[in-house]
């Protein structure tokens, strides 16, 4: 069925507008690919930002000098800006969740980030309810499972929920950010921390930090092992 479909409404790169080969997986051409603005090192070995002065002895940005991130170490892969910003919005404000696959295809391919989710057990950041039925899906979950799709070892647990509904993170400055989250995670009904193993807090865009901290210290007071993060973009 899908053969027929490419044949009779080709696809065109989200990127580029390039007609896409029937081969070609996803909606993100070769080029389009290319033309995201990705992390390389140096990076903050704490919040995963790029950072172009000097790391600190741990390989810490100043930044994160003196904060309990509550997580042990986040890997992004984007930069959250050009391309990347675009296709994360059009994903979660204008009904292409696909374009999430299309991220974490590319994504993948950095080895820095492939390698910090290997083997792991991606825990999403649930959306409130509410805005799981405004948005129709949940960005982080079908990253994460998307993600775990593409990695040998890799499983996706739903162990959290949203008690609260938020206000929208991006319009809130760094401390607000902070006190937005305060108890708005807890473990979802009937889950445990899986002995053993190593748990990652998956979101679609980290900015301070403050949601997948927040997210990971729930798993750590329920006696997570060894609780890091990652998301598809940084900014």
């Amino acid at each position: 069925m899908a053969d027929w479909l490419d044949f009779l409404f080709p696809r065109d790169c989200a990127a580029t507008g390039e007609a896409l080969g029937e081969d070609a997986p996803g909606h993100l051409g070769a080029r389009g690919a290319a033309a995201l603005p990705r992390i390389g090192d140096p990076r903050c070995l704490r919040c995963g930002q790029p950072f172009f002065g000097a790391l600190l002895a741990d390989r810490a940005c100043p930044r994160c000098a003196d904060m309990d991130e509550g997580f042990g170490r986040a890997v992004c892969a984007f930069r959250s800006r050009d391309l990347a910003r675009e296709l994360i919005h059009r994903a979660k404000y204008r009904g292409e969740p696909q374009l999430i696959d299309d991220l974490c295809r590319a994504a993948l391919s950095d080895p820095v980030f492939a390698r910090h989710l290997s083997g792991s057990t991606l825990v999403p950041v649930p959306l409130h309810p509410e805005r799981l039925r405004e948005r129709g899906f949940d960005q982080a979950e079908r990253a994460a499972r998307s993600l775990a799709a593409g990695l040998p070892g890799c499983r996706v647990r739903l162990l959290l929920e949203r008690r609260r509904r938020t206000r929208q993170q991006a319009r809130l400055r760094r401390r607000e950010r902070q006190e937005n989250l305060d108890d708005a995670f807890g473990l979802a009904p009937g889950a445990g921390v899986p002995a053993g193993e190593r748990l990652v807090v998956v979101d679609d865009v980290l900015t301070t930090g403050a949601t997948l901290a927040s997210a990971a210290r729930v798993l750590v007071a329920a006696g997570a092992r060894r609780v890091d993060a990652a998301a598809l973009a940084h900014g």
